[in-house]
């Protein structure tokens, strides 16, 4: 019976009971007939309400905000705080910063102005995410369009590195190759590649497409930023050490720690130590992938700054 039945039915009762009353009054009697005539029918109200679904008690805003805040056991939370996952985050941020000052720098090399250099150390920051959420689709807007903060990062550092890095190096000895350059970018590496497994993690893509999403958060950045200076792209030559496959390496040990059932702390740490180790191992030990075995690729490479061929 519908809410609005019932309280038709509570309502005929007691006029009703009114109108018997009043009889009652007009002719003396005590009018037990109308008091009997209540009662039935607020008995049938009362057993038709209790018919009734019962609505879920409420659960408050702060109950609801509170697990709308709580991150995915595949994510991080919104800003660094103290947590694994926070830590994460802030290498997020570091890695950012890192990218976005290569980037410009690369760009300047190549003689680009300041609007050049500072929308290619943007797009060095941010194009491997935003490529990443383009291919997952499903109504994904690219992740700095709700977390502006990485443009203000990437943006940031690389306008301040077209401005600054000459005067820094002058006043502070800083050259274009110190290890805390390469530290930042190996943090970077390691930060996006475990990112990006999560991301596609929480889009329920296949294992071999998460870990495709590490490489891309991680690498595809770069791979328009060559584009866009007109180089041969870094990932697919062999002038530089590996870089893709350090990010694949990081992805994999993530998402295989998670396949274990490994705590999310662990395995977070689990898949950044790897990509900062195998990037680290392979700036020192100048760890490239072979070229194809014939005279006229190995002079390609040549070309291209593969020394090995030399």
């Amino acid at each position: 019976m519908s809410r609005r039945r019932v309280v038709d039915l509570a309502s005929a009762a007691i006029a009703r009971a009114r109108l018997a009353s009043s009889s009652s009054r007009a002719s003396g009697a005590s009018g037990p007939r109308a008091v009997d005539g209540f009662r039935n029918v607020a008995r049938e109200t009362s057993t038709s309400t209790r018919s009734l679904p019962r609505a879920p008690p409420a659960r408050g805003f702060a109950a609801e905000a509170s697990e709308a805040a709580k991150p995915h056991p595949d994510g991080m939370p919104r800003f660094p705080e103290p947590s694994v996952a926070g830590a994460l985050r802030l290498a997020d941020y570091v890695g950012t910063s890192s990218f976005a000052m290569t980037g410009s720098l690369l760009a300047a090399a190549n003689g680009m102005d300041a609007f050049g250099c500072t929308a290619v150390g943007t797009i060095t920051a941010v194009g491997g995410g935003t490529v990443r959420d383009i291919l997952l689709g499903q109504g994904r807007r690219a992740f700095w369009m709700e977390e502006q903060e990485y443009l203000w990062i990437a943006a940031g550092t690389a306008l301040a590195t077209f401005f600054g890095w000459e005067e820094a190096k002058k006043r502070f000895g800083f050259k274009d190759d110190d290890y805390w350059i390469e530290a930042g970018d190996a943090l970077g590496i390691g930060a996006f590649c475990v990112i990006g497994a999560q991301n596609g993690i929480r889009a329920g893509v296949p294992v071999i497409a998460q870990m495709l999403c590490g490489i891309m958060t991680a690498t595809f950045g770069g791979v328009v930023r060559d584009i866009l200076v007109q180089r041969p792209t870094r990932i697919f030559h062999s002038y530089a050490d590996i870089y893709a496959t350090t990010a694949a390496s990081g992805a994999l040990v993530y998402i295989l720690a998670r396949g274990v059932g490994l705590p999310p702390a662990v395995r977070i740490i689990s898949g950044v130590s790897a990509g900062i180790s195998l990037r680290v191992a392979a700036d020192t030990y100048d760890i490239r992938l072979p070229v194809y075995n014939s005279e006229s690729s190995k002079q390609s490479a040549l070309g291209k700054g593969d020394k090995r061929q030399a």
